[in-house]
């Protein structure tokens, strides 16, 4: 077990009258030496365990932040490739839509249902810009979360 620095200071040492000794006040003064590097030595070892308690506590915590981060971003690209499956799910529509000649020929007779036509249409096409708009922003915010992840684990 190692000394202490109380230990040290009340080690006390025999005169002796018969025989030449050690000069007590040098002992006295070696004696005191060794107790104040003890005591700094012991002080330096309790700051290392107490600093090593606090890099164990912080690397738990990254720790754990990485593995939330992690699971973060695997859900951030989950979505993404449903994102990117669904986009390649989507057929384009043509340009110009195709009137079948049927439809035409009584589009031709009835003016009404060529308004219904025109407006389902325009339905149609504004559907279509707002799933867009709607997709676009989806990945926009996907690409923001895998920035935040990455730049998180960057860090760590």
């Amino acid at each position: 077990m190692p000394l202490t620095a109380a230990e040290v200071r009340a080690t006390e040492f025999a005169t002796t009258r018969m025989r030449a000794g050690y000069d007590m006040d040098e002992v006295d003064a070696f004696l005191d030496i060794i107790e104040a590097d003890v005591a700094q030595y012991a002080d330096e070892l309790q700051r290392s365990r107490d600093g090593e308690a606090v890099l164990r506590t912080q690397c738990d915590q990254l720790q754990a932040r990485l593995t939330a981060a992690e699971q973060r971003l695997a859900e951030a690209q989950e979505q993404l490739a449903a994102g990117i499956v669904a986009r390649t799910a989507v057929v384009p529509l043509p340009a110009e839509p195709q009137v079948p000649a049927e439809l035409e020929a009584h589009l031709g007779e009835n003016p009404d249902a060529a308004a219904v036509l025109a407006v389902a249409q325009r339905t149609a096409d504004e559907i279509v810009r707002y799933a867009q708009a709607r997709a676009d922003g989806i990945r926009l915010a996907v690409r923001s979360m895998l920035e935040e992840q990455r730049a998180l684990l960057d860090r760590g």
